[in-house]
């Protein structure tokens, strides 16, 4: 007399792992897709209201901050940018300490605090620290730039060639019809967020 076998079979056993396997995947694809989406909202907003800033500061001296003013592109993870950056909307040193009288006399007259910097908007070092003197997005990612024309215009249009190569392809027509444009690159390259055009993957 056969005994009658109720276990799963090899073969059974298998499929079943494999479905498993394609629904954990399609799970995390989704929960990655939503950080991502969430961390281009969040860059989006840090950049515009750096826009913001530097329009109050235009607006109050009447001028641009002097490294913007020869219209070329600034990124702030060349030198001493981001610092010279945050003089200029803070009014203050990275570290929060009044400006020397001549940084303040060359960057900020009336040591106005056009835009507070907050926690998260700087590096995130290996040690779990930030590092007060990088601006970074939210990606983590210092290589941030900015161009910045004519803030006094309502009809500035930024010439596509003024991007770098990277963010160029994304520019439609012949530029970006805003006085002042900050946007973000990946390393790769693939991630591109900025303030005034649509952010490409």
């Amino acid at each position: 007399m056969k005994t009658k076998n109720n276990g799963f079979s090899l073969l059974e056993m298998l499929t079943v792992m494999v479905i498993i396997a394609i629904i954990s995947s399609l799970l995390i694809s989704g929960v990655n897709a939503h950080k991502k989406a969430v961390l281009v909202a969040k860059t989006r907003m840090q950049f515009v209201e750096y826009e913001s800033a530097i329009n109050m500061y235009c607006r109050e001296y009447g001028d641009l901050p002097y490294f913007f003013r020869d219209e070329e592109t600034v990124a702030l993870n060349e030198g001493t940018n981001s610092e010279t950056f945050i003089k200029i909307l803070s009014g203050k040193t990275a570290s929060g300490e009044s400006l020397s009288a001549e940084e303040q006399q060359a960057l900020n007259p009336k040591g106005k605090n056009f835009h507070t910097f907050g926690n998260s908007e700087f590096f995130l070092k290996a040690d779990n620290t930030r590092d007060h003197t990088s601006i970074a997005d939210a990606f983590n990612n210092t290589r941030i730039f900015i161009i910045v024309e004519d803030p006094f215009d309502n009809d500035t249009i930024i010439s596509k060639g003024k991007f770098p190569e990277q963010a160029r392809k994304y520019v439609k027509g012949d530029g970006v019809k805003n006085a002042i444009a900050i946007f973000s690159i990946s390393e790769d390259g693939r991630t591109v967020v900025s303030n005034c055009f649509d952010q490409y993957f």
